[in-house]
């Protein structure tokens, strides 16, 4: 049954006037009359009752209306999905993540949802070793991640999205919060690590920061992932060194954070993707990362 047909019975049956369907339609009037004989041979039925003067609906017409209705208002949705489809507005993306770019991600992703809430997200938590394997086999459509997870990487393109200072984290109200931060003292503390082959950026930065003073951090605990160690910091198990951004968005109110006041200290950070995709969502996603994360690397500096 053709929609056009329809949509031209739907505009006879609302305005009882051939004329005026044809006007609303910018048809001919004999285009109109033709689909109306159409359906009615198709339906073995008639439809209206027309005069020179009124044009009223048939009990059969007054029946088949609804229904009429229903078929081309569902017609133009399917129409309308298709077509979100085809333009990537609809859809699936997938992205793997390191727990430490939790914030900055959840921030992009309120806005990208905001703008196109019919595309669902899936988000894969990595390890630093998994998201480099991860990145290494290009099975997701976006990645966060360290820029040092790149390795030249040359299937993947990406964006700065920030930079994040590393800060001495300890449990609240620890004595080292009181006066100037005493390097000698902090590395006398119980420290905890993050696992070297996990996360081999992070653990070189801290293991930098104590070489810069003279001494060696006296560690009782390593985790794969980083959230772990904030989670023994919070319960009181030792003192650890880790980005800002992540204690912030788990256990804030369970740790304090020292700054460190040295060169050298940041963390930087990309959403990076494949240079070839075939997602049509992918598009519209790198669009938003574009201009939610400018390209120009030096307005990227967290202000955290």
């Amino acid at each position: 049954m053709d929609t056009e047909n329809l949509k031209y019975f739907i505009s006879v049956a609302q305005l009882l006037n051939f004329s005026e369907a044809a006007r609303q339609n910018n048809v001919p009037q004999p285009k109109i009359s033709r689909s109306i004989l159409e359906l009615e041979s198709q339906l073995n039925a008639k439809l209206f009752f027309r005069t020179n003067r009124d044009v009223s609906l048939t009990r059969e017409g007054e029946t088949f209306l609804p229904y009429a209705i229903d078929i081309v208002d569902m017609a133009d949705k399917a129409s309308d999905m298709v077509d979100q489809v085809h333009n990537g507005r609809t859809g699936y993306l997938s992205i793997a993540t390191v727990s430490t770019t939790s914030r900055t991600l959840a921030s992009f992703l309120s806005v990208f949802s905001t703008q196109f809430p019919d595309i669902m997200i899936d988000i894969t938590q990595n390890t630093g070793k998994t998201q480099e394997m991860a990145m290494m086999e290009n099975r997701f459509d976006f990645h966060f991640a360290h820029l040092s997870m790149l390795q030249k990487n040359e299937h993947l393109d990406y964006v700065i999205t920030h930079r994040d200072k590393l800060v001495v984290v300890v449990p609240k109200g620890h004595k080292l919060t009181k006066g100037k931060l005493d390097f000698d003292k902090l590395f006398q503390e119980k420290f905890i690590m993050i696992s070297q082959p996990e996360s081999p950026q992070l653990y070189s930065k801290v293991m930098d920061i104590s070489a810069a003073y003279q001494t060696t951090p006296k560690v009782i605990h390593r985790y794969d992932k980083a959230e772990s160690v904030l989670l023994s910091v919070g319960s009181g198990l030792g003192v650890s060194i880790l980005p800002m951004g992540l204690t912030q968005a788990f256990l804030p109110d369970a740790v304090d954070v020292i700054p460190i006041d040295r060169e050298g200290n940041e963390i930087e950070y990309v959403c990076a993707w494949p240079k070839q995709s075939r997602n049509p969502c992918s598009k519209i996603f790198l669009d938003v990362v574009r201009q939610y994360f400018p390209l120009d690397k030096e307005r990227n500096v967290n202000p955290n």
